[in-house]
């Protein structure tokens, strides 16, 4: 075989692996470049610096774990006595929480440190970011046949850009790496989010609601706004709406009579990947997702349970190991612990005693902590303390006190566990009788309509200003979801069968989201309306849920399937003009920050009340497609608009970009926002 054979047959194989790749992470085509869009837009106002003050403890954890360990033994981010949100101190070390996320953003943390001993890394950020803006123009080139045009455009704009970019680039530091990792963990995740919902409604309703609603996703604020942000909302709304993808599918494979075993295994693996990150989120997912997956699956056999629950079990393994190793307890995660205030501990003497990141009893302070975690550590110092005197008197009872010290050592982390457990389910029926405590509506006016100057918020943590947006000021979009008891009661009177109404799967995915949605509300709603959560970020998971609402309205899909083009090229026009305006309008006025904000929230309430007014409309009647196109255009843009110059502008005055681009743009738009 000639050397040239060899090649072609090894690049066949190549091209073989890259369109299966393809085909697992993207669905296709579509769905990468719906990918490559979002990763383009999320990285242009990508801010290296801390936004909040959470991020301290996150990324100090992620040094820890970079050096092998748990315990937090050096300050790298925030003041040197690390009392920041986030921090718990157990048997005298520190810890912080999300550990889960932290994990995830080993690997790119890794991946940035090798890089940087070849190149540059604000150099190889600006090159990463113009491939993806080639890779976006070429792959768009051939969705619309335009394959060589687009690979020209693509290749002259990726170059004008890196040329950009290096003209102006400055070093990055090496104390930035770890910010900088868990930023592009965020991204990476928040990018996935768009494509989720389009695999979903491809495999529903076919390609073109498929495309509207991952370009939608793509500047949804609440996923968008937090993209680059280090906060776990972009990581647990991307596995909420995994969970709501694997529910439909399997649904889909058991109507045509599979098992849907794969599927429903992936669903289950969310919630545990979402317990490593914040447990109370997976528990509210697992509430959900049991009782409707076992009602609606075909099967329930010992051999497909024991299947899918034993892919369960290995997804909970890491959240259960994070937690023994740090309070000794397999169900009890960081965040039930005791948080750190201050003054217990200098972070410099942090775990010094050992190299191991397992609290052990022998080094445990325990005026410091908590009463949990030193009950969790006397059992194994006790257990130890006896095998050790019972080995040194006599050789031949050691194979014995071994397996007393293992059988002791399980039935203790077993006995923990199932306390931890009961305690988990206590605290979690808790919050949820708060959260109906919380149900009125001046509280739900304040969280999903309209915010302003909301009574009982401390705006002194966000210097005065009402910065601060509803659900529907943040995502405009949402308010299709007006007319989504119409259509249901609709849909029911014209079913013939009610019973075979909830046998179809997308009628069992529906219920699964809005149960999700009413529960995983209900766990925050006694603690909202809040400062800093500028787009009510505890509530971030259940808005990519909403948005599979907005497009299962038939009045939604119908403009979608009909006025494609019309809606695509009218979102973007919208775009351009709303940004123009904005800046136009806000270089003119000498407005605070807040103003500028509650302008947007004004602006989009009016947009989201005409899309409303149409979706009533058009239950009714399908004479006014093209109205809806126009409304559902403005919805989108508005929140594209709001998107750039929130994140260009508004919070990035000062700040340091990723892209040096960026800086660019920031400095020559001229919006005061004092």
């Amino acid at each position: 075989m000639s050397t040239a054979h060899r090649v072609r047959e090894e690049l066949t194989g190549l091209e073989v692996d890259r369109k299966v790749l393809v085909r697992l992470l993207f669905g296709d085509r579509t769905g990468l470049t719906i990918y490559l869009g979002a990763l383009a837009l999320f990285a242009l106002y990508w801010r290296v610096d801390i936004f909040i003050v959470d991020t301290f403890a996150i990324g100090n954890a992620l040094v820890a774990v970079s050096e092998g360990q748990l315990h937090i033994t050096q300050a790298v981010y925030g003041p040197t006595d690390p009392s920041t949100p986030g921090m718990n101190i157990v048997d005298g070390r520190l810890y912080a929480r999300n550990y889960g996320q932290v994990v995830f953003a080993l690997p790119f943390l890794l991946g940035l440190e090798a890089i940087a001993l070849v190149a540059d890394p604000r150099i190889a950020i600006a090159a990463v970011w113009s491939f993806l803006v080639l890779a976006f123009c070429i792959q768009l080139g051939h969705l619309f046949g335009r394959g060589r045009l687009a690979t020209l455009t693509g290749c002259a704009l990726a170059f004008g850009l890196f040329q950009a970019n290096l003209a102006t680039a400055t070093a990055l530091p090496p104390r930035f790496f770890p910010l900088v990792a868990l930023q592009v963990s965020t991204m990476v995740a928040a990018g996935f989010v768009p494509v989720v919902l389009y695999r979903l409604f491809a495999r529903a309703h076919g390609r073109r609601v498929a495309m509207a609603a991952g370009i939608t996703g793509v500047v949804l604020v609440p996923i968008g706004f937090w993209a680059s942000i280090p906060k776990r909302h972009a990581l647990t709304a991307l596995l909420a709406l995994i969970a709501l993808y694997g529910f439909y599918r399997s649904r889909v494979a058991i109507a045509d009579g599979d098992e849907g075993v794969a599927f429903r295994a992936l669903a289950y693996a969310t919630v545990g990947a979402t317990a490593w990150i914040h447990a109370p989120e997976a528990l509210a997912l697992f509430a959900v997702l049991l009782p409707l997956d076992l009602l609606t699956a075909r099967s329930r056999d010992p051999r497909t349970l024991g299947i899918i629950g034993g892919v369960f079990f290995v997804s909970l393994l890491p959240f259960f190991v994070t937690n023994t190793l740090i309070s000794g307890n397999p169900v009890k995660p960081p965040r039930l612990l005791s948080a750190y205030t201050g003054g217990d501990v200098l972070v410099d003497n942090v775990g010094t005693g050992a190299g191991s990141a397992e609290p052990t009893g022998g080094e445990s302070a325990d005026g410091t902590a908590s009463g949990d975690g030193g009950s969790s550590s006397e059992t194994p110092e006790g257990t130890n303390s006896e095998t050790a005197e019972g080995t040194s008197g006599d050789s031949t009872t050691r194979p014995t006190g071994i397996l007393t010290r293992l059988v002791g050592g399980a039935i203790g982390l077993a006995s923990a566990g199932i306390d931890g457990a009961l305690d988990a389910l206590d605290v979690f029926g808790g919050v949820l009788s708060t959260g109906f405590d919380a149900l009125d509506a001046n509280r739900l006016s304040h969280v999903f309509l309209r915010s302003g100057r909301i009574p009982g918020v401390d705006y002194s943590q966000t210097g005065g200003q009402t910065v601060e947006l509803t659900i529907a000021e943040s995502a405009p979009v949402l308010g299709a979801l007006v007319a989504a008891p119409v259509v249901a009661v609709r849909r029911i009177a014209q079913s013939h069968s009610v019973r075979r109404r909830l046998r179809d799967p997308l009628t069992q995915t529906d219920v699964f989201a809005v149960c999700y949605v009413c529960l995983f509300s209900l766990m925050y709603l006694s603690r909202l309306p809040l400062h800093s959560t500028i787009t009510v970020r505890y509530l971030a998971p259940i808005v990519p849920v909403l948005l599979y609402g907005v497009f299962r309205l038939e009045p939604i899909r119908r403009i979608a399937n009909r006025e494609f083009r019309s809606l695509a090229l009218a979102t973007f026009g919208f775009a351009v003009v709303g940004v123009a305006v904005s800046i136009a309008v806000f270089s003119a006025v000498d407005w605070s920050v807040g103003t500028v904000v509650q302008t947007h929230a004004v602006v989009n309430l009016i947009v989201a009340g005409a899309l409303a007014a149409w979706i009533v409309v058009a239950t009714r009647t399908d004479r006014w497609d093209r109205v809806g196109a126009l409304a559902l255009a403005l919805a989108v843009a508005a929140m594209a608009v709001f998107l750039l110059l929130s994140g260009l502008e508004y919070f990035g005055t000062g700040r340091q970009f990723a892209l040096p681009i960026a800086d660019l743009l920031e400095q020559h738009i001229q919006i005061r926002n004092s």
